[in-house]
């Protein structure tokens, strides 16, 4: 009895060590980001998204940054180079006054003004890919103080391992998600992995992966970001983060907004179109003479559009009989890639069409979803750009009074 209780201690001694070391070594890494002024990386991102079944994007980026103290858009300013497949594809900089994208393509700088697009500079952040430990004020993705006393998440100390030539630890973090029970999509598991170099803590690769349930398909989300070299606090020639940095052959021009296209308006004969189902029919909306059409421009990764699905099911099922078409249009997934099965865990069982792309320039979508409602004569009575609270409602209305 005595030794079983003694094993049983010194496991507990050794699960409570190891994860009070991975708290010292994130709290560690942690300070030196913090310590980090400028510097200079190269880094590649893994992503595969959750509406995809098997495809992984790998995009790389050598990148020059200083950080900056309270801006109100970016924590640094910056200068880096994308490549996508190996081919450089363009630059972009921040330099606190202005924001800059630069195509090698054409030769040309696009300049937004801070002072005159701060707004759209800001909408544009989530489209630009940094390694955040190093540029980011707060040093996320790294836990660090009060993520240590959080009991929804659990540290584990994995073990030495070598990574892009560096030797490091490993660290693990696993959070248990808190979901609301009205939520569309929960998170089943979060996950972060680091890998932290033994010599000065700076973090040389971490992912972030999410288990995911959403109208009860299960699906899975993966983040890798790998550094290949960095050199910090060592930033010798900070012209590379001004306007001076751009060729002088290049042409700059000034940032013009673009202005979506307005939908088709009311009373519009609806353009004709002729796609193929998922089950390979060949389907026109001249074939849906006389029916009222409800048309429904999509795609697996635009959110909305998954919340618009149990809506649109239901009002298929309740009017179908009664003369309404149910039509969804995906532009952009391919039969490959699992939209039929995607679609299936949904309850999804109107008709959906797919390469759809010339159908939605004819329909002047912008944003998704965009759904038209077509009566018997083949007019536009209903136009709806996005999804909300109580559409569902106002179709619900309009589909009853034209049946």
């Amino acid at each position: 009895m005595k030794r079983n209780l003694l094993i049983s201690v010194l496991v507990l001694f050794a699960l409570v060590s190891t994860a009070q070391d991975a708290k010292v070594i994130l709290q560690k890494s942690y300070d030196k980001c913090q310590s980090v002024q400028n510097g200079y990386y190269e880094m590649t991102k893994y992503m595969k998204f959750m509406s995809n079944i098997k495809d992984t994007f790998e995009t790389s980026f050598n990148c020059y940054f200083k950080k900056l103290k309270d801006d109100s858009i970016y924590s640094s300013a910056f200068h880096y180079k994308a490549f996508y497949k190996g081919e450089y594809t363009n630059d972009v900089m921040y330099t606190g006054d202005d924001f800059v994208r630069i195509m090698p393509k054409d030769s040309s700088a696009m300049i937004m003004a801070k002072s005159q697009w701060a707004k759209e500079i800001e909408s544009y952040k989530h489209n630009y890919t940094f390694y955040v430990p190093l540029t980011n004020q707060k040093s996320s993705v790294l836990k660090h103080d009060s993520d240590f006393v959080d009991t929804n998440q659990i540290f584990r100390y994995i073990g030495e391992e070598k990574v892009n030539g560096f030797s490091s630890y490993h660290i693990r973090v696993n959070i248990n998600p808190e979901n609301d029970s009205t939520e569309m999509m929960k998170n089943l598991r979060i996950e972060f992995n680091y890998w932290i170099n033994k010599d000065d803590f700076i973090p040389v690769q971490y992912t972030i992966e999410y288990d995911i349930l959403m109208n009860n398909d299960s699906m899975y989300q993966y983040e890798k970001y790998v550094l290949h070299k960095y050199e910090i606090n060592n930033l010798k020639d900070e012209k590379i983060l001004t306007l001076k940095s751009i060729p002088d052959f290049y042409k700059t021009k000034d940032y013009v907004p673009y202005k979506s296209p307005d939908p088709l308006p009311k009373d519009t004969i609806a353009p004709g179109w002729e796609l193929f189902s998922l089950t390979d029919e060949k389907i026109s909306l001249n074939d849906l003479k006389g029916q009222l059409v409800l048309i429904d421009f999509f795609y697996k990764s635009c959110y909305p559009c998954m919340q618009a699905l149990p809506a649109l099911q239901a009002l298929h099922d309740k009017y179908k009989s009664k003369g309404l078409r149910v039509i969804g249009i995906d532009p952009y997934d391919k039969k490959e890639s699992g939209i039929a099965a995607f679609l299936g865990k949904r309850g999804v069982t109107y008709t959906v069409l797919l390469g759809g792309k010339d159908a939605a320039k004819d329909y002047r979508v912008s944003g998704y979803p965009t759904m038209y409602l077509i009566d018997r004569k083949g007019k536009i009575i209903f136009i709806q750009v996005g999804y909300g609270k109580g559409v569902e409602d106002t179709l619900e209305e309009i589909i009853k009074k034209n049946l």
